[in-house]
């Protein structure tokens, strides 16, 4: 007689929260958290990488390694040949054994993973000068700005977001992106525990280290036609609320995401290099400041 076994959704979800890994069938010897599949044949499991991961380099002489992206951005070198091989969500890959490879992940980069068969043959090498440098140049998100042009992509995600116009005496706070050098409001995208005002309070908190007050709302953003093409293979539609808020300090300390700050005069802050949507918000912010007129759309 068959059988069906289920290793619930939930379960899997609750035991990759602060681990990368987590095997879901194999013929394991180390005591699992999660209760498994046994199988003497090949080894599952996930590979969650929740901050930049730089694996070590290594082989396996027996064992093939399947790889499929569900989420995020990865890259590998073949250390021997020195090719750089990237893949992103959807791709499926496969690593033949007696392959040397050093491997880097962004951020939120979730692979599903088969070996097979299930042994523990992996061999570790020595880490080359020009390897520990390639890992340091991490992985460099770079965006492109689409506003109704007939050859954009096509988007293939949503994520609420939300951005804060904080302006001190007539002058406007604005950061310059790292990843297209070109100047923004601070904000970010919303988290499945929080409110968009939560969410833009943390974000300008993350990205300033200025503590906001949300007092107002200046516009709703959402123009499917407007989008963010990301080097990760992420399409983003456009969905941002720009709020109004008040900082009870000036002095900006800037993360990662950023290249330089700068208070910038209303008068002069349309002339800053932008995407054509912050100049949209921007042209708002300026008219609420003045007017009090919201946009909606």
């Amino acid at each position: 007689m068959g059988n069906i076994i289920k290793i619930n959704s939930s379960d899997i979800e609750n035991v990759l929260k602060g681990r990368p890994r987590q095997y879901l069938a194999g013929d394991l010897k180390t005591p699992q958290e999660l209760e498994f599949i046994t199988d003497k044949h090949l080894e599952i499991g996930i590979t969650d990488y929740d901050q930049y991961t730089a694996e070590i380099v290594h082989y396996h002489t027996e064992a093939v390694e399947y790889q499929y992206m569900l989420s995020g951005w990865t890259k590998y070198m073949d250390t021997e040949t020195g090719i750089e091989y990237e893949f992103k969500k959807g791709d499926f890959y496969c690593i033949d054994r007696n392959t040397t490879y050093a491997q880097k992940s962004k951020k939120g980069t979730r692979i599903l993973f088969i070996k097979v068969p299930s042994i523990n043959d992996k061999h570790t090498v020595e880490t080359s000068d020009m390897i520990k440098a390639w890992y340091e140049e991490g992985l460099k998100t770079v965006r492109k700005d689409y506003a109704h042009e007939a050859d954009m992509p096509k988007a293939n995600s949503m994520r609420p977001a939300a951005a804060v116009a904080i302006i001190n005496d007539n002058r406007i706070l604005m950061l310059k992106r790292m990843d297209n050098g070109k100047w923004t409001l601070p904000g970010g995208t919303m988290e499945l525990e929080e409110s968009l005002i939560d969410c833009a309070v943390r974000e300008v908190r993350e990205e300033t280290g200025l503590d906001v007050k949300v007092t107002d709302i200046i516009g709703t953003y959402t123009d499917p036609d407007i989008r963010i093409e990301y080097s990760d293979g992420e399409v983003r539609r456009e969905f941002t609320i720009v709020y109004y808020g008040t900082a009870s300090d000036s002095e900006v300390i800037i993360d990662d995401e950023s290249s330089q700050y700068a208070w910038i005069d209303l008068l002069e802050v349309e002339k800053y290099p932008m995407a054509r949507s912050q100049q949209k918000r921007i042209q708002d912010v300026v008219r609420f400041y003045r007017t009090g007129e919201k946009r909606m759309e």
